[in-house]
Formats: C-alpha cells, structure tokens, sequence
C-alpha cells in the first residue's frame, strides 16, 4: 500500500493506502477536479523512495512550478505524448502499449495514465501486468464510463468543491460499500490568482529523451518540462498549456 497523505481517506481505503500492484480508476467530473493534489503526498512518497513517476497521456504539459511547491523532483517524472501524425485509435493504442512498457519494465512507483475510451481488455492488462509488481497505477478517465465495466480494484469519481475541497464517490472497493461520498479538503493551493494582462509564457525547449524502458520507436517520452517563474502554478499538470504535440514542429522543440 502507498500512503495517501489524507487521514480521512486512508481510513476508507482497504489496506489503509493506495493499492500498489493494482490499477485504481479515478473518473472525472471535469480535468483539473483536484486530481493531482489529491495524489500529490502520494507521488511525493515514492519519489522521496527513489521511484520514477510515469505520466501517460497527460491533457497538459507538467509545469514545473507546481512540481517544485509540491516537492516532487522533476528528474523523477517522465511523461509521454503520442506521435504527432496519429490517428486517435493510434493514439490510444499508443498510449496503452507505453503505460504496459513501463509496467513491465517494473522501473516505475507510480503510472499515471488518462483514458479515455477504453475497452474493458485494456484495463484488465494493465491489471494483470500491474500485479506482476509494485507499482502503484491510476486510470484517470471521464466520469460517462461509470457504466462500463472495469476490472481496477478500485474505483472512485471526484469532483471538485467550493473551498478547495473534492467530492470522493466511491463506486467500487473491497469491503462494506459506503453509499455517500467523501467531502475532503485538499492540500495547498487555497486560492489562485487571475492570469489577466499576463502574457503566455513559452515552455523551455529540452531534448527529448528514450529510457531504456521505451524503446526509441515508442511514443515520446521526454523528462518533466519547465516553465517560465511567472507562471502561476494551478496544478502538476499546467492547463493553459496543451501536451498534444503540434503537427510539422520537430521534436526536439517540443520536448
């Protein structure tokens, strides 16, 4: 089990922590609810342990900001984007065969992978490579597929509130089933400035790197980007700058 940093949480959660060795799905009201302030003490945890982090598919750039108030070491944390040229289906067929690589390669603490349409098989890989290990793995997907089927052993649907807090429901766990959701405040980040008359701040260009545990025909996978000191941190994830790679710019230049 890891740590979640959250007494009220660990309390609810079989074993006392998240699971490691097992795929936990945390579906979305909306990107940004919270999420990653939510498993930030966690991910700090196995990155003071020496564990790399994975980002799959992220919807925005890791802002480097945020990872320095959150003390999470960017050297730790890698994130992969998709080719520019793909299609959606290779995308998410990319996506999914670079979150197994890194499970595989048991190389990782935690994996971190966004989902959005996904059939049940998926999961369930992902599932049994993640029992072959310790490695703590979050599918973070959109809260429409509640309905679908799932073979995470835990599964639970965050939404944000007002006053820094988030909304945990909790739809799938071993044990007694809890039917009202856990309101819990989270850490840090209690108010965040408006960005007016502030001017977009370009991401520092960093080479991109292939780890031994992608090999280089993989998707990209390139070290935690920085940005400018003005940025105002909102989360791990920077939303005012989209991971999506741009078609016709080289890599180099967007790693």
């Amino acid at each position: 089990m890891c740590p979640t940093g959250y007494d009220a949480l660990t309390a609810e959660l079989p074993g006392g922590g998240w699971p490691a060795g097992a795929v936990t799905e945390l579906l979305l009201a909306q990107d940004g609810a919270g999420e990653l302030r939510l498993l930030m003490p966690a991910l700090r945890t196995l990155a003071a342990g020496g564990r790399r982090i994975g980002l799959v598919n992220p919807p925005c750039l890791p802002n480097a900001a945020s990872l320095a108030d959150g003390r999470l070491p960017a050297r730790q944390l890698y994130w992969v984007r998709p080719p520019a040229a793909a299609t959606l289906a290779s995308q998410r067929t990319d996506m999914l065969w670079a979150a197994e690589q890194m499970l595989r390669s048991q190389a990782f603490g935690a994996v971190l992978v966004w989902l959005g349409r996904a059939r049940p098989e998926a999961l369930r890989r992902l599932q049994v490579l993640a029992q072959a290990g310790d490695t703590v793995v979050w599918a973070l997907r959109p809260l429409r597929v509640l309905q679908e089927s799932s073979s995470a052993v835990l599964r639970l649907a965050l939404s944000p509130l007002p006053g820094n807090r988030m909304s945990i429901a909790f739809h799938k766990r071993r044990g007694p089933a809890r039917d009202t959701p856990l309101v819990l405040p989270l850490e840090g980040m209690g108010h965040v400035p408006e960005r007016t008359g502030v001017p977009a701040v370009s991401p520092a260009v960093l080479p991109t790197v292939s780890p031994a545990v992608l090999p280089a025909v993989s998707p990209t996978v390139s070290p935690a980007m920085p940005v400018g000191a003005d940025h105002v941190a909102h989360d791990v994830l920077d939303r005012g700058a989209s991971a999506a790679p741009v078609a016709g710019r080289a890599a180099a230049e967007l790693a």
